[in-house]
């Protein structure tokens, strides 16, 4: 099997295959992660197929010895962005208020797909815990999260991916777990 860079280094030596191959090996990791920010499934895959094309469209400024993983989900990541900053179908001042003028978090409204590591859901009801407790997390450390659990990524892949000091991730994931846990506590204390 070839490697991330092999497969870029022929995409660039113009064999339109290898960046098939590159876009079937990610394609399932991109639409998990796109949804963490998009909560619509249809827009979630409007968001990989425009993530795809600036990924081939720009493959210019990949330069050798990058890491084309980070690269992705960079892209992956402001594509997202770029899409909720455009889509304001919802108003922020509609989402801080629900029906019965309780006011909401708006991390509550992304939506939370990905979980933990998966030998953590064998136990549905724990999922569901695990879930909320994710969903009062900051999208950024919630990000950091999924990437480093999920995507199986380094703290130095996930600082390159989210323009932040691994430092500041690697604080994010801390307070992060620390936090899940204390609700998790919490709720089995009830």
């Amino acid at each position: 099997m070839l490697t991330d860079e092999e497969l870029l280094k022929k995409v660039k030596d113009g064999d339109d295959s290898a960046f098939k191959d590159l876009t079937n090996r990610y394609i399932k990791h991109i639409f998990n992660f796109v949804m963490q920010y998009v909560r619509i499934r249809e827009d979630a895959e409007d968001v990989v197929q425009d993530t795809f094309f600036k990924t081939w469209k720009h493959l210019h400024r990949f330069k050798d010895g990058m890491k084309f993983k980070p690269w992705l989900f960079t892209i992956a990541r402001n594509t997202s962005l770029d899409f909720i900053k455009k889509k304001k179908a919802i108003s922020f001042s509609d989402m801080n208020t629900d029906n019965d003028g309780d006011e909401i978090n708006f991390s509550d409204t992304i939506v939370d797909t990905e979980p933990l590591p998966s030998e953590i859901f064998a136990d549905k009801e724990l999922a569901l815990e695990l879930k909320r407790a994710m969903s009062s997390l900051h999208p950024d450390h919630k990000t950091v999260l999924i990437l480093h659990y999920h995507q199986e990524m380094t703290f130095e892949e996930i600082s390159e991916i989210m323009k932040k000091p691994m430092n500041t991730v690697k604080s994010w994931h801390h307070r992060s777990l620390e936090k899940v846990k204390t609700k998790l506590m919490h709720r089995k204390s009830q």
